[in-house]
């Protein structure tokens, strides 16, 4: 079953992957997060980024909306729908030998039925052919418990200059 999310939350974005693997996780002053909601923010985190580091593209498909109202936003690049994104994916995975992602730091803010995050990570990966990429990122994700599975709805990645 597919649900309309209200126009808001599907504008506002997320990453290409995070991990609270290194990183710290805070809620923003004042915000309440249910603890079980929070968990399964958290849970979500943990499987896309356990995910991604074994190019597991079944899995890491699995931790987003399957929808064609889902928004990634990479780079610059808006990717919309599930399987868009899928697609972009299995690229990427077939392009490197290894990806890494670490999450940096993170908050998460209540909005309605869902949970924004806010963070930094680093994406470290090894291309089949020429030399290993490094990023810094800043990104937004919206997360939303969707047929009983919490899930990302929205990404937006920006890459940090360094």
């Amino acid at each position: 079953m597919m649900r309309k999310l209200p126009g808001i939350l599907v504008a506002i974005s997320l990453v290409a992957g995070m991990s609270l693997l290194g990183g710290c996780a805070t809620t923003g002053a004042g915000s309440s997060i249910p603890a079980d909601d929070l968990a399964g923010a958290k849970d979500l985190l943990q499987r896309y980024l356990d995910a991604f580091s074994r190019k597991d593209l079944e899995a890491a498909s699995a931790c987003i909306w399957n929808s064609p109202d889902l928004v990634w936003v990479a780079f610059g690049t808006v990717i919309r729908g599930y399987d868009a994104v899928h697609d972009r994916w299995t690229q990427m995975f077939a392009q490197n030998e290894t990806v890494k992602v670490v999450v940096n730091e993170i908050s998460y803010v209540p909005a309605g039925g869902a949970i924004i995050a806010v963070g930094t990570a680093t994406i470290d990966m090894q291309p089949k052919s020429g030399p290993s990429v490094h990023i810094v990122e800043r990104w937004t994700d919206v997360e939303r418990k969707i047929d009983g599975r919490w899930v990302y709805v929205s990404n937006h990645t920006t890459k940090v200059d360094k």
